[in-house]
């Protein structure tokens, strides 16, 4: 069986940079507790390594009394930095560059004077962030959103780093038909889009899909769904151990790709792993 590996793998660079500065902070803590809120990343081979490490987790700022608040790529609202300072806690923000740039674009618009409508998920926590940096902004989930929005003279669009939903065009071009002025930043990363162009491309070229990244990771979960929309057989896993010999039976040609919380060292395993699968299968079906 060929294995077809899209273009694009492993950490992107937001990840990247977050886990280089958590291995550095918690190296340097001494006695420090280190606590992120939320885990640190979308996989729970890293969550572990990181938890082997000394890195705590909490819920809320509210259960972290001392020590240093480490914050991941998806970053915080203002008001936990706020707090957190009051707390009088050692703040190690790492909050993805392509996130801080949503803030800084959502700001400036609404410094021109235009309503800010954020495209993307209200429970994801990059984007409850963004909401914290202009308050009273709009959020929009699908192009039918637009029609219960408010009048406004103009609007200002921003979305979600990590957007997997509708269409963003499709909700600028419904916004623009309602509203006189429509200012649009397309703030999706470039490494989302790249992964999800490349897993519509490769799932054409194959007749099966493997997916690599945490299940709690929504641009991961995507990529497993265009796949299947483009009529390869998808399978979402988080490591080599899910893996089915039957789902490769009488395949000729499987993709593998991975989400942007998902190590390289993973990838290989699971690639590793089909090898192994597959050569058995053909061995025993020469034996027959």
């Amino acid at each position: 069986m060929e294995i077809r590996k899209a273009k694009t793998q492993g950490f992107c660079f937001g990840v990247a940079i977050t886990l280089k500065k958590a291995e550095e902070t918690v190296a340097a803590r001494g006695d420090d507790t280190v606590t992120t809120l939320g885990h640190i990343v979308h996989n729970p081979q890293m969550v572990q390594s990181f938890e082997d490490k000394g890195l705590r987790n909490a819920h809320s700022v509210d259960e972290v009394d001392a020590g240093t608040l480490f914050v991941r790529a998806h970053g915080l609202p203002v008001e936990v930095f706020d707090k957190a300072e009051q707390k009088g806690l050692t703040i190690v923000d790492a909050t993805c560059p392509m996130v801080t740039k949503i803030h800084v674009q959502a700001e400036k618009l609404r410094a021109d004077g235009y309503k800010i409508v954020v495209v993307g998920d209200p429970n994801h926590p990059e984007v409850k962030g963004t909401l914290s940096h202009v308050p009273g902004a709009w959020i929009v989930q699908e192009p039918a959103d637009v029609d219960l929005l408010p009048r406004a003279s103009k609007v200002g669009v921003v979305v979600q780093s990590t957007w997997s939903g509708a269409g963003f065009t499709e909700i600028v071009q419904k916004l623009s038909s309602k509203y006189y002025e429509v200012r649009a930043v397309n703030t999706i990363c470039t490494d989302t889009h790249n992964r999800q162009s490349q897993a519509e491309d490769l799932s054409t070229q194959v007749e099966v899909m493997v997916v690599v990244g945490g299940k709690t990771s929504a641009n991961t979960k995507h990529l497993a769904e265009l796949a299947a929309m483009r009529g390869a057989r998808s399978y979402h896993i988080e490591g080599a151990d899910e893996l089915q010999a039957q789902w490769f039976d009488g395949v000729q040609v499987a993709g593998l790709m991975s989400g942007a919380s998902t190590p390289g060292w993973l990838v290989d395993q699971v690639e590793a792993r089909m090898r192994v699968l597959t050569a058995t299968e053909a061995s025993a079906a020469g034996g027959a």
